[in-house]
This record gives C-alpha cells, sequence and structure tokens, in this order.
C-alpha cells in the first residue's frame, strides 16, 4: 500500500513539471525565433492592395513630411476598410504617427491584445483589439502598419498582415495558458489534500478567501496573516514565508523547506501525498 502511494504521488509531481519544462521551453524557443520581419517594399504593398481591389493614396508625396519615407493609405472609395502604411527617419516623427493609434486601440472594448519582439528595446511591437470594429498596429523597426475594419473584414486584415509577416501568432499564448493551468492543478490538487490532512475538509480550498483564511490559519495560527497578502511586496515576501512554514507544520527539516520556497511544483505534491501529519503544535501563535 505504501509503494502504492508513493508511485502516485512521483507520478503526479513528475507528469506535472514535466509538463512545465516542456511549456517553458516551448516559449523560449518560440520566443528566441521571433525575429522581427523585413521592411515592407513600397512597390510590394502597392501590388498586394491594388490585387485586392483597393487603391491607394501617396500621402507623402502630396504633403511632404520631412520625417516621413513612406505614407501610403487607402482610398475610401476603392476600399471597404482601412489601412495605412508609413516608413520613417524620423523618431519623433514616427512615435507621434504609432502612439496615438495603439492608444486608440488599447482604449478598445475588445481586451487588446499586446504583442513584442524578444530583444530590448523591441524591434518589433503590435497592438490590436475586436469589437465592433477590428484594428491593429504594429510597429516595425522604423515602419507602422496600421488597419481598422468592420469585423466582417478581420480575416482579410489578418491576411495582409500575415503576408508580410507583420503578424505574430497566439500560439505563445496558448503555451502560457497551458503553463498556468498546470500550475493551477498542481497547487489545487496539492492544498486539498494538505487541507484534508489537517481539517479532513479537502474542499475548503475551492472557496475563493475562505481558503486563503482556513490556510492562514492552520499555518500561521490567524486568518489576519491572510491580510498580508493585500500589501505590495510583503506579499511577495509572505508566499515564500508561507511556503516554508507549510514545511514546518508537518515538522519537514530545514532543507525540504526551503524546497518547498524555491521548487512549490515539486516538493509541495509530494508533502500533500506522503505520510507526514499536522502537527498543530508547531503553529506558531
Amino acid at each position: 500500500m505504501k509503494f502504492k502511494r508513493l508511485s502516485w504521488r512521483v507520478c503526479f509531481t513528475l507528469i506535472g513539471n514535466l509538463i512545465l519544462v516542456f511549456c517553458l521551453i516551448t516559449i523560449f524557443v518560440s520566443q528566441t525565433k521571433m525575429q522581427p520581419p523585413s521592411i515592407i517594399d513600397q512597390g510590394d504593398f502597392i501590388q498586394y492592395m491594388e490585387d485586392k481591389g483597393c487603391s491607394l493614396v501617396d500621402v507623402q508625396e502630396k504633403e511632404n513630411y520631412s520625417g516621413v519615407e513612406t505614407y501610403l493609405v487607402t482610398s475610401k472609395d476603392s476600399c471597404p476598410y482601412l489601412v495605412s502604411y508609413a516608413v520613417f527617419n524620423d523618431q519623433d516623427w514616427q512615435n507621434n504617427f504609432f502612439v496615438p493609434l495603439r492608444n486608440e486601440i488599447l482604449n478598445e472594448d475588445g481586451h487588446p491584445i499586446a504583442r513584442r519582439s524578444i530583444e530590448f528595446p523591441p524591434n518589433y511591437l503590435e497592438y490590436s483589439a475586436s469589437s465592433n470594429d477590428y484594428k491593429i498596429v504594429t510597429l516595425n523597426q522604423n515602419s507602422v502598419l496600421y488597419a481598422s475594419a468592420d469585423s466582417a473584414y478581420k480575416a482579410d486584415i489578418i491576411t495582409l498582415f500575415k503576408t508580410f509577416n507583420y503578424y505574430y501568432s497566439n500560439t505563445i499564448f496558448y503555451i502560457l495558458g497551458c503553463f498556468l493551468l498546470v500550475i493551477s492543478i498542481l497547487f489545487l490538487v496539492s492544498f486539498w489534500k494538505i487541507e484534508k490532512k489537517i481539517r479532513n475538509k479537502g474542499w475548503v480550498i475551492l472557496i475563493p478567501f475562505y481558503n486563503i483564511g482556513c490556510l492562514a490559519k492552520d499555518i500561521f495560527g490567524s486568518v489576519w496573516y491572510a491580510l498580508l497578502l493585500l500589501v505590495p511586496i510583503v506579499n511577495f515576501i509572505f508566499l515564500f514565508v508561507f511556503l516554508y512554514e507549510t514545511g514546518k507544520v508537518f515538522k519537514k527539516s530545514n532543507r525540504y523547506c526551503i524546497g518547498l520556497m524555491f521548487l512549490p511544483t515539486i516538493f509541495l505534491p509530494m508533502l500533500a501525498f506522503d505520510n507526514s501529519q499536522y502537527n498543530v503544535d508547531s503553529v506558531k501563535k
């Protein structure tokens, strides 16, 4: 029976952490491969838009802005959506053009999404939002590509940006979501088992706020310690102390408790599924 418990404990911990490592490696590799795309050739951009039936207005030719090399905008009469493409030779002109468009998208109701390349400062920035309209703007080196359209034309806009590699995939966000989900499962199952050891009521961990109060009471002796989570910086330190003290109330060694602090996804499941018993005398009053 003891061997079966050990096998379940090890398997649960091992599988969970292997998934976490896989997600981290995939995120790292994906980020390192995210290279900024090449600047769009003006001729290629004009040809693409004309193939879609959209004529372009050369704003730069008319206005001759000092800090701009290229500034093309779709004609309202020929295109059902707005697309503009600009290349700059002056940083201030570029910022004055890009920042208002970015802020416009960030203020949209449709849950704006931001993406960037890995280097710092980034050479590529992308912001998009989808509500009744779909809007997207990218800053790539010294160029800005912007589009705004009715949501019915969202696929056309994304195809345009993908054609010139001015669009980053959502894959990285799905992988990150998987990473966070696995961590949540590891912690949820672990604390369920820990509370079952302490109170024989693992389900308390499912109740928001009440679960934090129960854990604070069981580990520190008072629910008021939970309020430390509301204090910036202190809450971060408190989490480390909480994990350390969690080991102590189960009579774990200092080394094991340090392991809980820095490798909780490994040591917490091991603690949850082992035969250790809650020692109320170890709780600090």
